[in-house]
């Protein structure tokens, strides 16, 4: 068995997240988030082999928050599923006008700049992506026809894809009044038979 850490590892991950997602990889070193999270280089490099590997657990991390948020939000919210999608997509929005500089999603942002360079980035984002859908897709399933599974896949994979670009927009400095506006007007693609129908018991999400 390998020694333990002699250190708080969940500080030390978070402090590089936020790292990371403010400076982005290239422009952070392991000497900041050594610094920052008082914790010897000596140490990380001997827990993550190197900047990459700290990236990648950081990153893990922040994705497996991100998937946790849509999941809880969307699974716990009352009514509808149309009022359970844009609660969701509101919430998206607020978190995003919420974020120092709008700096969007450390997930997008990674994917895109280093999806062609670090392959497990673009994996653990796919990865985060469909589990969002799986969640989104259930909370449909609550009050959708039974058997009609792709097309509630495609609509969750929309669904998503929406948030996603509504952080996007956010990055540009849209103004969370415009968010909103967007994300009410997705709603029109929720099928009218079906998307109004209330939820009696909605559920809190349970950790897979």
């Amino acid at each position: 068995m390998g020694r333990p850490r002699q250190f708080d590892e969940s500080n030390l991950l978070d402090v590089a997240i936020e790292q990371f997602w403010s400076k982005g990889f290239d422009d952070t070193s392991v000497d900041d988030v050594s610094r920052i999270a008082n914790v010897g280089n000596g140490s990380i490099y001997a827990a993550y082999g190197s900047k990459r590997g700290l990236f990648l657990a950081a990153f893990t991390r922040y994705c497996d928050r991100r998937a946790a948020f849509v999941r809880e939000t969307v699974l716990a919210a009352p009514g509808s599923a149309r009022t359970a999608i844009l609660t969701l997509l509101r919430a998206i929005v607020d978190d995003c006008a919420a974020q120092p500089h709008r700096r969007g999603c450390l997930m997008i942002n990674s994917v895109a700049a280093l999806g062609g360079r670090i392959p497990e980035v673009a994996e653990i984002g796919a990865r985060t992506t469909a589990a969002m859908e799986d969640a989104v897709a259930e909370r449909l399933r609550r009050v959708a026809p039974v058997g009609d599974h792709k097309a509630i896949a495609v609509l969750s994979a929309h669904i998503i894809l929406v948030s996603q670009g509504l952080i996007q927009l956010s990055r540009l400095h849209a103004s969370v009044h415009r968010l909103h506006e967007i994300a009410e007007a997705s709603l029109g693609t929720l099928p009218t038979a079906w998307a109004d129908r209330i939820d009696a018991e909605p559920r809190k999400a349970h950790a897979r």
